[in-house]
């Protein structure tokens, strides 16, 4: 070969030999220290039984054999420093040589790999962004104890023990005054990535490294979380969104979570994402507005749901007879929420929801709360009372009350939150009560319990644990949320609606709440999840069918008396037909007589039997405005529907 090919080619294959190592280390760290080692193996054991056996012959004394081992495993720790030997082998068979050659290989590659991890980490990370294994892409805006649980729970799955996904890559993006070298040893045994912005606060420029709105050989989902400390969340959340829709980023490929601990902050981040309207959205992303309360409560009601309180029994119809009875013990943001959740889930035809809110400072705050939601008194009877819990009234109180299904003790204050509830407990037993209530702690400082409780015998316990609430499952809640899309696709598909990543985060609420009282309808209807996997409907018996189509209403109501709701009556719907500020009859001239998202009103905020009044006066409106579709609907049916496409629901999910 001429001496002018021979240098190129030689300078092409160290190329490739250098890309091949360098795509080796952007694999998993596990599949990397794996590979390494198996190269080392072979190196070693291979170089020092081909070394050695040249250096033996048949004549020698044991000294001559001691030292020509000796030699042998001095050549084989050569090969590291890429000395060979060759000579040697120069006159043996071809394959013998090719052999060879592949130990010196594999040490090659060891040293590469060793260079590689040395000096160049930031061409690693660079790889690893650009060239990795991973589908999807988890960047997390903060670095706290909390950021990095929740980055470790979505590696690894929420199995603590389990290796990370090699097809999850989670990178932290971390502030100029963060530790680095800290945070990336933290990182390491999951295999996650720390970015530090060249300039302070250069969001884009993080989010240009992670390779988002880049072309790549196969579809990445990225998924972008601001931790509660993350600074300017709001920006942050606008300007990832921004850069995403600069690049064509497709809706499926980006979801936005932002953690908020405010009522203002979450407000703030709907106003600067919607249009000037408030009806549209500015980006064609989902933007998921996560308050830690809400999750709290939520796992609470999820594994402690009203349903299953020992007091409810059920007829073969799905009525009651039984009155849900609530005792909230402190009626701050946590108290507040623990009412609202129950009453969402706390609804069931032939009963009727009654709360007893105790707090010392009751009086400003049962006027605060009623001024927010002024519609509870439509799904909850409320009582408020002001002594203190630790008094001896408070179980002169007790005394008096024997029907309670559900206890919430959220006081300030973790040492007097348990003792109330053992007081309690301990009340209960001295009086022989049977069918105890659930008695739920919040603990501010709670941590993971560790075992599992025998709740048919003492039925407390506690809720608030920040270590169960990061985790994949609850924060990016995919089966949560698979079966809120399914809700919202098959509403679409029958009335008219948006996609999921087109609505406001009320509307993701709404369908979350119908996912999450799934279960509740289940029991209802004596069945399990599975049994729907040989089912269509939930349900032959119309008379039961039509108590659940009613069960959905009261579910429906308690969610938007929840969000502050008030209703509109039939007089109301027709002067806001006739003041409509927008063009005449069209389909939001329709809907903003029956409903107002600013405003928070709705006509169908009634009870079942007054459903048939409404729909009378909206069809009447919908033949002034000329919709015949809509002279057709009937509030009802939207109820029914819901029920009859339950076990659609569930499919669509699992699918």
């Amino acid at each position: 070969m001429p001496i002018y090919l021979i240098w190129p080619l030689t300078i092409a294959l160290f190329f490739v030999f250098m890309v091949g190592v360098l795509f080796l280390m952007t694999r998993s760290r596990r599949f990397v220290k794996v590979i390494c080692s198996i190269f080392f193996a072979v190196a070693v054991l291979g170089g020092f039984v081909f070394y050695s056996y040249s250096y033996l012959s048949s004549d020698m004394s044991f000294t001559d054999a001691l030292y020509s081992t000796v030699r042998g495993i001095l050549s084989t720790a050569r090969m590291f420093s890429i000395n060979d030997n060759y000579d040697f082998f120069s006159k043996e068979n071809i394959w013998v040589q090719i052999v060879f050659w592949l130990c010196h290989v594999s040490a090659l590659i060891v040293i590469q790999a060793a260079l590689f991890a040395l000096f160049g980490k930031k061409l690693i990370e660079s790889f690893r962004l650009r060239f990795g294994l991973h589908k999807e892409v988890f960047i997390i805006k903060g670095c706290d104890k909390y950021a990095l649980m929740l980055g470790e729970n979505i590696a690894t799955k929420d199995d603590p023990k389990g290796q990370p996904d090699a097809k999850r890559l989670i990178v932290f993006l971390i502030e100029e005054d963060d530790d680095m070298n800290k945070i990336k040893e933290k990182v390491t045994h999951i295999d996650g990535l720390v970015i530090m912005p060249d300039r302070k606060n250069d969001l884009l420029n993080c989010l240009k490294k992670t390779g988002l709105g880049k072309r790549r050989r196969r579809k990445t989902k990225y998924s972008m979380i601001f931790m509660l400390n993350s600074t300017s969340a709001a920006d942050g959340t606008v300007h990832a969104a921004e850069y995403a829709n600069a690049r064509n980023v497709t809706p499926d490929s980006l979801n936005v979570f932002v953690f908020v601990l405010f009522e203002w902050d979450r407000k703030e981040i709907e106003m600067i994402t919607h249009e000037k309207d408030g009806e549209r959205r500015k980006y064609p992303y989902t933007i998921n507005i996560v308050r830690e309360r809400d999750l709290m409560v939520r796992q609470m009601i999820k594994e402690h749901p009203p349903c299953d309180c020992a007091s409810f029994d059920f007829n073969e119809n799905g009525e009651t007879a039984h009155n849900f009875t609530v005792l909230i013990l402190g009626f701050g943001t946590v108290g507040q929420q623990a009412l609202l959740r129950l009453m969402m889930n706390g609804q069931f035809v032939g009963s009727r929801m009654r709360a007893i809110i105790v707090d010392r400072e009751i009086d400003h705050l049962r006027e605060h709360f009623l001024h927010y939601y002024p519609s509870v008194k439509l799904c909850c009877d409320i009582e408020f009372e002001r002594f203190d819990v630790r008094d001896e009234e408070y179980f002169s109180f007790l005394e008096n009350e024997n029907d309670l299904d559900y206890i919430v003790v959220a006081i300030n204050d973790d040492e007097i939150s348990k003792q109330i509830a053992l007081d309690t407990r301990l009340h209960y037993e001295r009086r022989k009560i049977a069918k105890l209530p659930f008695i739920a702690i919040y603990e501010k400082n709670g941590s993971l319990p560790c075992a599992k409780q025998d709740e048919l015998n003492d039925k407390i316990f506690s809720f608030g644990c920040r270590d169960a609430i990061y985790n994949e499952s609850v924060i990016i809640r995919e089966e949560t949320d698979l079966m809120a899309k399914a809700v919202n696709n098959a509403y679409a598909e029958m009335y008219g609606g948006k996609p999921w990543h087109e609505l406001d985060w009320f509307l993701q609420e709404s369908n979350r709440a119908s996912a999450d009282f799934i279960p509740a309808m289940l029991k209802l209807a004596r069945l399990k999840e599975s049994d729907l996997d040989i089912k269509d409907t939930l349900t032959d018996n119309p008379n039961l069918e039509e108590i659940l189509a009613q069960t959905e209403h009261l579910r429906w109501m308690a969610f938007h008396a929840a969000m502050g709701y008030n209703p509109i009556n039939t007089d109301e719907m027709r002067r806001r037909f006739e003041n409509y500020p927008g063009e005449k009859n069209t389909r939001e001239h329709l809907d903003f007589c029956r409903r107002d998202t600013k405003a928070r009103l709705h006509a169908c905020l009634v009870p079942w039997d007054k459903l048939d009044g409404v729909r009378d006066t909206y069809r009447e409106l919908a033949g002034k405005a000329g919709n015949v579709k809509e002279q057709k609907r009937d509030f009802k049916d939207n109820d029914r529907d819901i029920v009859k496409n339950i076990p659609k629901f569930i499919k669509a999910a699992k699918s």
